[in-house]
């Protein structure tokens, strides 16, 4: 069969945001999705923070960069997709408070704004007075706060704003159907095995996009016994935390252990564990107890709350915590995966660049570091 359009692989959010953006382009999209539309991704538990400063101390310089550029992005690219679809994504750029619970915390509190300065970022050096003059509920006697112009989106609600987008951009959306090999097609381009239900089937096209996070190591290669994108990619379990009532803050709220999201409709996300467990769906009592109990340090108050979920994600991680975007074999195969803690993050700058690296043959700089040649040997593949 002859092949046409782009196969995205992975219905989450950066796959689904590259389908968006290759649409935007004037291709023809099928996304391939094992389970539901967003009901395995990371971001479908995420807390959705957009936060290129409070965190630009913790990454690697090169992914601050690409984060930086991610986060201008976002206003725009939330405004198109709330325009096209009907969808609100929960866009607000309220900002961030890393708080100091005590003396020992102010030195990272010093250290963070120094950073920050040093590379043109705003940040904003409060006491603890004035931090709880801006957010009557934090604990009495913290030490201080640092204010940063961070923003949150809501992942569910961009999930949703994706797919309705999609839809009416005349996308095909697969669900349901799992991707369990990719194979250069006979007459070109690529041969991309299905199943669903236990009914196999072919699907091909010109162009693969590999954008399944934690599982796009499960993509079997033409060569037998062996993934179709070795990289060292592993999942890393996180537990997060939702609850309902009293709107207790409008900042994101965050100690160097725990963080706190407010949403405009009530819900507070308390996030997040980082557990070597792999696939280990389970929420556990210590994880639950972790949190809450660091919530509460900084956030008394939030004892009353009504606990309406415990939720369980896999972010996809790489052995650097890097993601790897771009070309894998020379040709039509591309992987954007191992976005790791970033992944809403990181979306539409890795859907635009990648869309214009496959569309226009155009490497932007701000890719660069990420490839994934830096894993591949480039006769793997193909």
């Amino acid at each position: 069969m002859e092949p046409s359009g782009t196969i995205v692989v992975g219905g989450g959010i950066v796959g689904l945001a590259i389908a968006h953006a290759l649409a935007h382009r004037g291709q023809r999209v099928t996304v391939v999705e094992g389970k539901q539309i967003g009901e395995r991704a990371a971001a479908g538990v995420a807390a959705g923070m957009l936060a290129p400063s409070s965190e630009a101390d913790l990454t690697d310089p090169r992914l601050t960069h690409l984060a930086l550029a991610s986060h201008e992005a976002y206003p725009a690219w939330t405004a198109t997709l709330e325009r096209e679809s009907g969808v609100e994504t929960g866009y607000d750029a309220t900002g961030t408070l890393l708080v100091a619970l005590h003396r020992d915390h102010l030195a990272l509190i010093e250290h963070l704004e120094a950073f920050q300065r040093e590379r043109g970022l705003h940040a904003e050096r409060l006491t603890g007075r004035q931090a709880r003059e801006e957010e009557p509920y934090l604990a009495p006697g913290i030490a201080g706060a640092l204010r940063m112009p961070d923003a949150q989106v809501d992942p569910r609600h961009l999930l949703r704003a994706l797919t309705v987008a999609l839809e009416r951009a005349g996308a095909v959306l697969l669900e349901g159907t799992q991707v369990t090999a990719v194979a250069p097609g006979v007459d070109g381009g690529y041969a991309v095995a299905t199943e669903r239900e236990g009914v196999a089937s072919t699907l091909h096209a010109t162009q693969v996009v590999v954008a399944a996070g934690a599982w796009s190591r499960q993509i079997a290669s033409p060569i037998a016994g062996l993934p179709l994108l070795p990289l060292p990619l592993r999942p890393v379990k996180g537990q997060i935390l939702r609850l309902r009532g009293e709107r207790l803050v409008r900042h994101v709220v965050r100690t160097p252990d725990v963080y706190i999201v407010p949403r405009a409709d009530g819900e507070l996300v308390v996030g997040a564990s980082m557990e070597e467990q792999g696939f280990d769906e389970r929420p556990t009592a210590g994880g639950v107890y972790d949190l809450l109990r660091e919530a509460r340090r900084v956030l008394p108050g939030i004892a009353e709350l009504e606990l309406t979920e415990c939720g369980v994600g896999f972010r996809p991680a790489l052995r650097d915590h890097l993601p790897a975007i771009g070309n894998v074999d020379g040709a039509g195969l591309f992987v954007a995966s191992g976005h790791f803690r970033n992944g809403v993050e990181l979306a539409p700058i890795t859907a635009w660049l990648l869309a214009d690296l496959m569309c226009d043959g155009r490497l932007d700089a701000l890719l660069e570091p990420f490839s994934p040649g830096r894993f591949i040997a480039k006769d793997v593949a193909r």
